[in-house]
């Protein structure tokens, strides 16, 4: 990004409550294009449902500039669950109500939401475990501490590979490019989707044509074959949006979970 800023860029990663510490300090900086956050979408769509007390607002407070990419999402089972499809991890659930315990990052993360409404939408009966990070519940997983995940498949998959745990569904819409086997929840359970994805918001109020430039730039070096193959062993997929389709995707994300949320009554401590 170095041609079209003429600035050395500076990476300050800014850790705390599901990214609220790091997108309030950036909604509290100039719009003038030199401040952005690269955020996660349960940042903006999910924590204004989640956390009562923001000190700014994730959908008001910033301008959307680009979406990086989706990151693949699954759900993945213990090697000790016998269930080696979705509909069988279904099937199984429910022959154990109450016996299945599920790991997240802790409440209200994606990971949590992601199941909570999976359970929800099922009909089911399972025991949230939640961890003090993604790390953590992932090795929940490995360790059969715990029996059900869904999370970003980076994280899982060098699991998956070693046989320590078992991917059985993504829960995007349709099935992953980059895993072209693995079925879709909504195979079964129609109409269920659940997305996550990376994008680039800057302070609300930054000139159109700044966010346009820096858009442009943005998906200039993500398209770049080394950067898009490094996504790819992420398990992400780049996606060309423009910042009003960005707006637009964040907003229905943004409608869905809030509805969601307040549906399962979901809050953090």
């Amino acid at each position: 990004m170095f041609p079209a800023s003429g600035q050395a860029l500076v990476v300050e990663n800014v850790p705390g409550a599901g990214g609220n510490v790091g997108a309030a300090l950036v909604a509290r900086s100039p719009a003038d294009g030199y401040t952005l956050e690269i955020g996660a979408m349960s940042t903006h769509a999910m924590n204004g449902s989640i956390y009562k007390n923001l000190s700014f607002d994730p959908m008001n407070d910033f301008d959307t500039v680009a979406l990086l990419a989706y990151a693949i999402n699954v759900v993945a089972v213990s090697a000790s669950v016998p269930a080696r499809t979705f509909p069988e991890l279904l099937a199984y659930i429910r022959a154990n109500p109450g016996k299945v315990n599920y790991s997240t990052g802790g409440i209200g993360t994606h990971n949590h939401l992601t199941v909570a409404l999976l359970a929800k939408t099922a009909g089911l009966d399972i025991v949230h475990v939640p961890y003090k990070g993604g790390g953590p519940a992932v090795a929940a997983l490995v360790q059969d501490e715990c029996q059900l995940y869904a999370g970003g498949a980076s994280l899982l998959l060098p699991h998956a590979q070693a046989g320590k745990v078992r991917l059985v569904a993504v829960t995007e819409k349709s099935r992953s490019e980059l895993l072209p086997d693995l079925p879709s929840v909504s195979e079964t359970l129609k109409g269920f989707e659940v997305t996550n994805w990376y994008g680039a918001f800057a302070p609300r109020g930054l000139e159109a044509s700044r966010r346009a430039l820096l858009n442009q730039e943005i998906h200039r070096v993500i398209a770049l074959p080394e950067v898009a193959e490094r996504l790819k062993g992420l398990g992400m997929v780049h996606a060309s949006l423009s910042p009003l389709q960005v707006r637009d995707v964040l907003q229905a994300d943004h409608d869905l979970w809030s509805r969601t949320i307040q549906s399962l009554r979901i809050a953090s401590e």
